[in-house]
Order: structure tokens, then sequence, then C-alpha cells
């Protein structure tokens, strides 16, 4: 079954990309809808940076809280090997 609040995509359109920033948010860019709990939409550009810390006041936008907390996460995706390895 496909998920019709997912944005629309052609075979000329880049993909979505989630980035995690190290000790700060999480980097989305590309065509995504953001929607809460009760099916609203989120007004958001073609790049949205949402919280990780948990402090933002703007929540689920980052507001640059992260630093001022000292909030720290860097992780990786696993390589196939690792990935196997587990």
């Amino acid at each position: 079954m496909a998920d019709s609040s997912a944005p629309e995509t052609s075979s000329q359109t880049k993909p979505t990309t989630i980035k995690t920033v190290d000790n700060g948010p999480l980097q989305i860019k590309g065509a995504a809808q953001l929607v809460d709990h009760d099916g609203n939409s989120y007004e958001t550009g073609r790049t949205m940076f949402l919280c990780r810390c948990g402090e933002s006041r703007n929540k689920p936008f980052c507001d640059g809280a992260h630093a001022k907390v000292g909030f720290v996460a860097s992780q990786r995706a696993a390589t196939a090997e690792q990935a196997q390895d587990a």
C-alpha cells in the first residue's frame, strides 16, 4: 500500500537525503513533507533541520540549542561488512 502523503518523485528528481549532523540536527534535503500526529503538515522549504537534542524551542525544527547544551552525537552508518557481522 502506497503512502499517499509521501511527496511525488520522478526520474529527474534528486532523491531526498537525510543527514545526521555531528553534534547537531538531522538535515533533510529534497522533496519531503513533515506531518504531525494529527495529519497536519508543517510549512517547509527544500532543506529543513530537525532537532535531535530535544532542547529546541521550535520543535520539531532545530533552533541551535544543541550547541548551548553540549549535545554530542556522531553516529555513522554501518558499512555492509559491519552490518553482516552484527
